[in-house]
């Protein structure tokens, strides 16, 4: 069932997922050709490191500055990213809100802002967050 969410650029986005459906939702990402991807945000990262760290998960090239608006353009450039669909699980996103939460919400709208431009080209991008955020809403069941 969770195939038919995923599949569906339309419903692409950030979410919350609750440990209890992660392995479902793998699954599903795997049986769609997505190639999940683990990101985890250790305790003292800061938005920097992040953003490094997200270009080595997602095998971005070496061009990429680990800033705001390279994440955004190699998010949203098929050599980049290529694909019709990608998953992004991201746990301990807690330690960048203690520190950081200013440097969170941009990653956020950042992601959000790629993930709109992606479903326009029928792309799906899916960012699951591990724990509830202000403003994230918890992953749909279809």
């Amino acid at each position: 069932m969770s195939d038919k969410l995923l599949g569906n650029p339309q419903s692409a986005g950030i979410y919350y997922l609750p440990a209890t459906r992660r392995s479902a939702i793998e699954q599903s990402a795997g049986e769609l050709h997505y190639r999940p991807r683990h990101l985890e945000i250790a305790p003292g990262m800061n938005i920097n490191s992040v953003l490094a760290r997200i270009g080595e998960v997602l095998h971005f090239p070496d061009w990429y500055g680990a800033n705001f608006d390279a994440l955004h353009d190699c998010l949203t450039d098929p050599e980049c990213l290529p694909g019709k669909g990608h998953l992004l699980i991201v746990s301990g996103c807690e330690h960048l809100l203690a520190s950081a939460p200013d440097d969170l919400a941009t990653l956020l709208e950042v992601l959000a802002a790629a993930i709109d431009d992606l479903r326009e080209t029928g792309v799906s991008l899916w960012v699951l967050l591990d724990k509830k955020t202000r403003g994230v809403a918890k992953l749909p069941v279809k």
